[in-house]
């Protein structure tokens, strides 16, 4: 029998270190069969299963490393109920009724992650906090404005409303800032701990979990697909790939790995803040996504600390400057921090597409996908799980650009110099606010 393949560790993230007990789960060593095979063990695949289960079809996940070990585990926790554009853009592109759905669909996706954990009684720390969009330019207190008058007019939705700078200062804690948007169904989440208690959920209903079982190939053999790993072949009636912003790190996803591009975001965690700073800092328990294109996150975590994100480095490798960058920017935000030890420094990939939008779709008659949620994954991979689900049982339903085919990247191959040139632009941008 072959050795058993190292598993990477998680990172030493803040989530990792307070990710509660294990899970039991294994790697796959003997051969299978099953209906529907599942690759990549984070919010997409493991909703995806969980959706499965509760149609008594039968599934199994497979996962190169642990259960959340990608994006799932190393994002910021915010549950985010939109896309990265505006309302009145997507209108403009693909016409309101599209647009109107996609805004009932980014609030299901948060509806669903609600009804998960309420439903399997998890201990993830979720909770419908409320998510602030700040900005400092005019541009965006423009764009803001009007997403918040269309979604009245167009969607009878009143809910999220613009702050005035007073009001801002009030719910930041820092007067950075000249105003935000203000969604208060957002909310916060431990990313980590939601992804292995829902493969906990799916193992108890009956899913097979596999972890440190890199996928080497698929192929097809007439009407199934067989995956082959290590130790063992897994023959399946469908394969779904969910691996997201980590489709390069395995051979399973050689055919969609040039229709996203990885982005490396990085994150640090403060040690526990004083008193006076937990009291002035995010007062009302909201999460922050500034409008920033290249954007900052950041939020306070259950036992005090800031946690705070940002863009990391055009290649996916760790630095010390991109942390120092990070540390300086959340003091220029909140001074009272600029001395404030940093416990956990770690970073992860989002995955994005050219237009900016998500996608669910099918690579061949059996074979379906869900990746690309640039930034917005918690809430939509958790949907989008669900969605690639249906397709794959001949129950999904069109939803505008979201179900068009996710084409290739132009030059992917020179994605690292094109990132350095992209990010220097948007920084530009973000510095003269256009």
């Amino acid at each position: 029998m072959p050795a058993p393949v190292p598993r990477a560790e998680h990172p030493a993230s803040y989530w990792a270190a307070t990710r509660g007990p294990g899970h039991g789960f294994d790697e796959l060593t003997a051969d299978r069969e099953t209906d529907t095979l599942i690759v990549g063990a984070g919010f997409t695949g493991l909703s995806a299963a969980y959706r499965l289960r509760s149609m008594g079809i039968d599934c199994t996940v497979l996962e190169s490393s642990d259960v959340g070990w990608g994006a799932s585990g190393r994002n910021g926790g915010m549950v985010v109920p939109r896309f990265k554009h505006t309302f009145p853009a997507l209108a403009k592109d693909y016409g309101v009724r599209t647009a109107l759905d996609m805004h009932c669909a980014a609030h299901r996706a948060v509806d669903l992650i609600e009804t998960l954990v309420r439903d399997e009684g998890m201990d993830c720390g979720f909770a419908r906090c409320g998510h602030l969009t700040p900005f400092v330019h005019a541009h965006d207190a423009n764009r803001f404005a009007a997403d918040a008058v269309w979604l009245e007019k167009q969607a009878g939705d009143a809910v999220p409303r613009l702050l005035d700078r007073i009001e801002t200062e009030a719910r930041t804690g820092t007067p950075f800032y000249t105003g935000a948007y203000f969604e208060p169904r957002g909310g916060a989440i431990h990313p980590l701990r939601f992804s292995r208690q829902l493969a906990a959920a799916v193992a108890r209903r009956g899913g097979r979990i596999h972890v440190g079982t890199p996928v080497l190939s698929w192929s097809r053999e007439g009407a199934s697909v067989a995956v082959r790993t290590p130790s063992a072949t897994v023959r399946a009636r469908r394969l779904l790939l969910t691996t997201n912003a980590y489709t390069d790190l395995t051979r399973a996803g050689s055919d969609l790995k040039c229709r996203v591009v990885p982005i490396t975001s990085s994150l640090i965690a403060t040690a526990p803040l004083g008193e006076s700073a937990r009291a002035a800092i995010l007062p009302h328990g909201n999460v922050v996504t500034d409008a920033k294109r290249l954007t900052n996150y950041f939020r306070i975590s259950d036992d005090g600390r800031m946690i705070f994100g940002g863009r990391g480095g055009a290649s996916h490798k760790e630095s010390n400057r991109i942390y120092r960058r990070l540390t300086r920017e959340m003091a220029q935000i909140y001074p009272a921090l600029a001395d404030c030890g940093i416990d956990f420094r770690w970073s992860g990939r989002v995955a994005v597409t050219l237009d900016g939008l998500p996608r669910v779709g099918r690579l061949a008659d059996n074979v379906f996908y869900a990746m690309g949620y640039n930034g917005r994954g918690v809430a939509l991979a958790t949907l989008f799980g669900y969605m690639v689900a249906d397709l794959s049982v001949g129950r999904g339903s069109e939803l505008g650009p979201l179900t068009d085919p996710l084409t290739s990247i132009p030059f992917h191959a020179f994605r690292v110099p094109a990132k350095k040139v992209i990010m220097t632009y948007y920084k530009v941008r973000d510095t003269l606010g256009i």
